[in-house]
């Protein structure tokens, strides 16, 4: 069935039933394109009023990365990337740790805008990592750290120490060999260590930096792969030994690393995330309070966010059980359809959309 909306109301994912012409005749679209968000925008700079939609076809099966992202905060991240990248690079030079560089990313109106909630998570998990992933993955622990800061209810000083500290949780990695740190395989036991050094080696480069008195910094650089049953590395702490950012960071590098979406591990959605976290919640690795602190307040964020799901389908969460950190989402189609996800085993969620998505 063909069915006239205005442009104005179109969504990602609608099937073009009919050719669509400029005000000369011209075909814009062709009969059975499948919108997108720029192909939207399109249409309204043609000055085209409505569309006639076949609401008797299939959605899109496969959801395209490239439209669930958010340009103006992707503009944003890029930034602060670039700035990070510099300032990684330049210590791997050998030179001083450029505290200008620093004081970008930590500017008041940037951590506003990277550490914006449900939509900052958005972007971490649809984004495309170009580039070098460690600088990627040391942004984004830095962006979950001023979300979970705000969370805590820390001060602006103490947010700004956590954000610094998780941007700055990979620098040791320069001094570890590009072909380990990008090799697909399976480390041998021998790169593995070699990993694990990254800990020191950026403990180390911090404590004569310009930072060096920071310590609370220095010492979430140096904790955030200690668990709190003291399997972690590299002094094998346990519990209070941990510093807080420590422990905090800890978790955030769990996330993002999970989230990432790499040529040899597909991303997870934030509630397959969860199961992994609160398992090592429960095994003592992490922190409880920080652990059921974050994933309580994500899921929260969540709740009313479009999602895509892996039988093709879009939906927004309608309902989160707060008192289960495990427990999957309700979410209602575009076809008005309520789905308990928890009762639906067959059916996950494979994707967060963005507001210019849906």
């Amino acid at each position: 069935m063909l069915v006239s909306y205005d442009v104005d109301v179109l969504r990602s994912g609608m099937k073009v039933g009919r050719d669509v012409l400029d005000m000369d005749g011209k075909v814009i679209l062709k009969k059975n394109t499948t919108l997108n968000a720029d192909l939207i925008q399109k249409l309204i700079g043609q000055n085209v009023f409505s569309v006639y939609i076949d609401e008797d076809a299939e959605e899109e099966s496969a959801i395209s990365e490239d439209h669930l992202l958010d340009t103006d905060y992707l503009e944003h991240y890029k930034k602060s990337v670039d700035k990070l990248q510099g300032l990684y690079y330049k210590v791997s030079s050998g030179l001083e740790l450029d505290t200008r560089d620093l004081d970008f990313i930590l500017a008041e109106e940037n951590i506003s805008d990277l550490c914006d909630g449900a939509r900052a998570i958005t972007q971490i998990h649809n984004m495309t990592r170009d580039g070098d992933y460690t600088v990627h993955h040391a942004v984004n622990v830095g962006i979950l750290a001023g979300i979970v800061g705000r969370w805590i209810g820390f001060k602006k000083d103490q947010i700004n120490e956590l954000v610094t500290a998780g941007m700055l949780s990979e620098i040791g990695k320069v001094k570890v060999p590009k072909e380990i740190l990008n090799k697909k395989g399976k480390l041998e036991p021998e790169e593995f260590d070699q990993i694990k050094r990254h800990v020191d080696y950026g403990y180390d480069m911090l404590k004569v930096s310009p930072i060096k008195n920071q310590t609370a910094v220095l010492s979430g650089v140096l904790h955030h792969h200690e668990r709190c049953d003291g399997t972690g590395y590299p002094n094998h702490l346990k519990g209070d030994q941990i510093s807080d950012y420590g422990k905090i960071i800890a978790i955030l590098d769990i996330y993002d690393a999970m989230a990432a979406n790499r040529s040899y591990a597909k991303r997870n959605s934030p509630f397959d995330i969860f199961k992994v976290l609160y398992d090592d919640v429960l095994r003592g690795k992490l922190d409880t309070r920080f652990g059921i602190l974050f994933m309580r307040n994500l899921r929260r964020s969540l709740n009313g966010n479009w999602v895509g799901l892996d039988n093709g389908q879009r939906a927004k969460i309608v309902y989160i059980d707060e008192a289960r950190v495990t427990a999957q989402p309700v979410v209602q189609t575009t076809k008005n359809e309520f789905i308990d996800l928890n009762k639906k085993t067959d059916i996950k969620i494979e994707a967060l959309l963005t507001a210019r998505e849906v």
